[in-house]
């Protein structure tokens, strides 16, 4: 008996439902059904709205609602079943999921892997405005301060899912290119952001002028260790078009006081920064480090004695006339200085991070 063949699926994600319109077009064939997700009334009603369609127009719709816990799972928990009928039917040879504005691909993506084996992921695609990217990468607006958190618990801000969404790609749209001035400079902020993404601009009618579907792109081991919290030095691109990536390293630890006092100089034009950090009052610990925008956060990772690294820090930044030995000295004022590290009782430290980590 042959077994039968995965379903290919192709992801869309990106913060504006209106730009992801000709897009979906563009990745829907004569036996492709789509299955796009909005929240809309997430707000207001508390549901996220389904729909699905095929070439031959509208099939079914319907809601999923999302309570005050992470609406993130329950979109997860609701979708897969649905995905799971549509591929039983055998009837299309092509799935394409448009998540909510909200959504990142990584995730969604997860889920899928592990819970429908009758299915592929073959190619997760975002769409980026070029109009507006700098400003989503930038600032630290919540999500829930523009309506688009998915639930109560949501905390994210609009820079670290933008962030997310590039960071996973296979595929990146840059839509509204002919609106921008330096449309060539947002390819260059993209790749550095994903050197593992293929850009490909929008026409005057949004619809991209390269292939966002089943292109055979998608692994899953190589997206999942780009979007991992190690920092190393294939992370950095080769400058240009005053886009820049730095990689930070070093073996001594980090003062807690002095880093939480520089945050704000640390996160001044880096648009994202990842990496894995020594706290001198954590000796055993492995930190993450992430920002985007303003905001930066950290969290625990595991011990160090569980690694094959010996305690160091290493974080890799990308910015927009970002300026390399400004941002290394500041990181380096933050390490602890040679009299520290002969003298100090490092666990006894001010610790302005207890209630995070």
């Amino acid at each position: 008996m042959t077994a039968r063949a995965k379903t290919p699926l192709s992801l869309l994600v990106g913060l504006s439902t209106t730009l992801r319109e000709p897009v979906l077009d563009a990745m829907t064939e004569a036996a492709t059904v789509v299955v796009a997700i909005d929240q809309d009334d997430l707000p207001g009603r508390g549901v996220l709205s389904w729909r699905v369609r095929d070439a031959s127009g509208p099939i079914d719709a319907g809601e999923f609602a999302v309570g005050d816990d992470c609406g993130a799972c329950q979109l997860i928990e609701s979708l897969v079943p649905l995905l799971e009928t549509l591929a039983a039917r055998e009837h299309w040879d092509h799935i394409v999921l448009a998540a909510p504005p909200a959504m990142e691909a990584r995730p969604l993506v997860g889920a899928l892997v592990s819970a429908l084996p009758e299915i592929a992921v073959d190619t997760v695609t975002c769409v980026a405005d070029a109009v507006l990217l700098v400003e989503q990468l930038s600032g630290d607006e919540l999500l829930a301060e523009r309506g688009l958190a998915l639930g109560v618990p949501d905390r994210r801000n609009v820079a670290e899912l933008t962030a997310r969404q590039i960071e996973y790609a296979d595929v990146c749209v840059l839509a509204n290119a002919h609106r921008s001035t330096a449309a060539a400079r947002l390819e260059h902020l993209l790749l550095h952001l994903n050197p593992r993404t293929s850009v490909t601009p929008a026409d005057l009618a949004g619809v991209p002028r390269g292939p966002v579907a089943r292109t055979g792109r998608f692994d899953f081991d190589a997206a999942e260790a780009w979007a991992g919290e190690l920092a190393a030095s294939d992370r950095v691109q080769p400058g240009g078009d005053g886009v820049t990536t730095v990689l930070w390293r070093s073996a001594r630890p980090l003062h807690p006081a002095r880093l939480n006092d520089a945050l704000e100089d640390i996160v001044d034009g880096v648009v994202r920064s990842r990496g894995v950090v020594w706290l001198a009052n954590r000796p055993t610990q492995r930190v993450r480090w992430e920002s985007a925008g303003y905001s930066a956060s950290l969290g625990t990772l595991g011990e160090w004695s569980e690694t094959e690294h010996l305690a160091e820090c290493t974080v890799v930044a990308t910015g927009m006339g970002l300026d390399p030995a400004r941002l290394q000295a500041i990181l380096d004022a933050c390490l602890l200085t040679e009299s520290e590290l002969a003298d100090l009782d490092w666990t006894n430290l001010d610790d302005p991070f207890a209630g995070v980590l």
